[in-house]
């Protein structure tokens, strides 16, 4: 396994990170577009599914789930939560830039929590939206979320001053190899819950869906989405998440 996804793996492993996602329940901004964009009764695959958040509640709502995670641990605790609130989710361990399925799979496809951000690198996000077209039922939608580069929030100084030091070791020939703008790789010998993130600009996302064969039907923030304001231009700079929908033609 790739040693960046090994950490990733590993950092989703650990029992405190499992307890820690344990809370189970969808955000409002989720319930509105789940409910919008999934028809009742739905085969849905939920990628990055953790200990099984919106899983289980899209469970109980009545539809069909596929629930995917790197982490073993996560997919047990999702088998064990699921059987506690009664209700059945089929939970499987695997990588979601190589998913077990066969093509034109689910009627719709959920990546939460800005989990495509844990995935290494531009090419590794490149396979799996391309994973994710390829066992999609024509028409079906995909929504996930991710940070931005350029959200105005209390984390930009940080993200602005890692992008400049990445820009000024690139420039002096002292970056690592391979290193991709907007990384995030803390020593593994600190006790954190990400070991490896990646935060790039909607821009950049809006683009790799184009490129794979997407249309992206939505993009809000999840603030502008609780508050009932309309989708714009305003959202990429938002300091919330972003809601991103995207269908397969």
């Amino acid at each position: 396994m790739d040693p960046l996804k090994a950490r990733v793996r590993l950092g989703y492993s650990r029992s405190w990170v499992v307890r820690k996602y344990s809370l189970i329940g969808l955000w409002p901004s989720e319930v509105h577009l789940t409910r919008k964009f999934f028809a009742p009764g739905s085969r849905l695959l939920d990628i990055g599914c953790g200990a099984g958040r919106t899983s289980i509640p899209l469970a109980q709502a009545g539809h069909e789930i596929v629930a995917v995670d790197l982490a073993t641990p996560m997919v047990a605790q999702t088998h064990a939560l699921a059987e506690f609130a009664g209700c059945r989710v089929r939970g499987v361990a695997a990588d979601a830039a190589i998913l077990p399925f066969p093509a034109n799979t689910f009627d719709g496809v959920l990546f939460s929590y800005n989990g495509i951000e844990l995935v290494p690198r531009e090419a590794g996000k490149r396979a799996v939206l391309s994973e994710v077209f390829r066992t999609l039922r024509p028409g079906g939608h995909f929504i996930f979320t991710t940070h931005a580069l350029e959200a105005f929030n209390r984390y930009a100084w940080d993200r602005l001053q890692r992008v400049l030091d990445q820009l000024g070791r690139m420039l002096t020939f002292r970056s690592i190899a391979d290193e991709e703008f907007g990384e995030i790789i803390p020593d593994p010998s600190r006790n954190v819950e990400v070991y490896y993130m990646q935060i790039n600009s909607p821009r950049k996302y809006r683009r790799m869906l184009r490129s794979t064969g997407f249309g992206l039907r939505y993009f809000n923030s999840r603030s502008r989405i609780d508050a009932l304001k309309p989708p714009g231009w305003l959202a990429d700079f938002d300091g919330d998440f972003k809601f991103y929908v995207a269908q397969k033609p």
